[in-house]
């Protein structure tokens, strides 16, 4: 008697194993249906079970529980890396939980780098066919000129404006953390250090002589006297110093800084961290006008007479 239940509870447990590995089996094995060829989006900041799910009406898992529960082990909920995922053939449901954790998203990148001074509609324009998933539109109305820092980027083709920004933004943010402590010594903000950064930009091209600059353009906000830079111009029409007329510089905008005193209402481009250094810590210097003369050398002047004067002898006259 003893015996015959030892067998039917081994029997029974066989069974029970037996139908548990194959239940296992069959949840992590791959959909014939499998999305093979195409990407799949984690949105950023989604819950795990809701993931799961949309993972499954995809047809990228069979079961969301056994995904959750391998999500669980290899790092759970928080480990979930947001971004766009290559699905080039089938995988089990352990391999796209691993893959997810570990940002693994098997999609080619781009290598952009985004030099010193570009505005925002530039940066756009450096995504073309390339990336058949970005929005110039929507990257251009959503972005703060500015806050895009200049750098090397290896970005998807999958990229959309949305994860750009993210990735833009994300850059800035560890940037500006090596400076954070010059910025709480200032009295300025940081949208006025980078406005005054973004026209350093385009007045000097070395931080030594950024620092002179920013030392003279902080000088005549301090006196009430406007900053009469031509870089504003290169924003509004496109025009650099050599094309301005004196028409140029009677117009209505806020970004004409013949007519305006103080900063633009917004930075003008996308300053790196030579410049935004120097807006943080400019040069005290008797001097209050500078030019740059035909073969790029800076030239300052503590008058106006005295930097009219300069202007005839470094400048061709057209």
């Amino acid at each position: 008697m003893n015996l015959d239940f030892l067998k039917e509870k081994r029997i029974r447990i066989f069974i029970i194993s037996y139908l548990c590995f194959v239940l296992y089996i069959w949840a992590i094995v791959p959909l014939s249906s499998f999305p093979s060829g195409s990407i799949i989006t984690v949105q950023d900041g989604v819950g795990l079970y809701t993931l799961a799910n949309h993972l499954n009406e995809d047809k990228v898992i069979r079961s969301p529980f056994w995904f959750r529960m391998f999500a669980m082990t290899f790092g759970g909920e928080r480990a979930m890396k947001a971004g766009q995922y290559y699905m080039a053939g089938p995988e089990n449901t352990p391999m796209i939980a691993w893959r997810i954790l570990h940002g693994n998203y098997r999609v080619e990148t781009v290598r952009l780098t985004i030099p010193e001074g570009f505005t925002v509609k530039k940066i756009a324009n450096l995504f073309d066919d390339r990336f058949p998933f970005f929005d110039k539109k929507e990257f251009e109305a959503k972005a703060h000129e500015g806050y895009l820092f200049p750098d090397t980027y290896f970005v998807p083709v999958t990229a959309t404006a949305s994860s750009t920004l993210k990735m833009f933004s994300d850059n800035f943010d560890k940037k500006i953390a090596t400076i954070s402590s010059d910025l709480e010594k200032s009295d300025k903000t940081l949208d006025e250090i980078l406005t005054m950064a973004s026209i350093l930009e385009g007045e000097s091209s070395d931080h030594e002589n950024m620092r002179i600059v920013s030392g003279i353009l902080w000088k005549r906000i301090d006196i009430g006297m406007a900053l009469q830079v031509d870089t504003g111009f290169v924003y509004v029409n496109g025009k650099t110093t050599k094309d301005l007329t004196v028409d140029d510089l009677k117009i209505d905008s806020p970004f004409n800084t013949y007519i305006n005193r103080g900063l633009p209402p917004t930075p003008i481009s996308n300053p790196g961290l030579d410049s935004i250094r120097a807006a943080l810590n400019p040069e005290n210097t008797p001097y209050l006008y500078f030019l740059t003369s035909d073969d790029g050398t800076m030239h300052y002047s503590k008058t106006f007479e005295e930097h009219v004067e300069k202007k005839f002898k470094y400048i061709k006259q057209s």
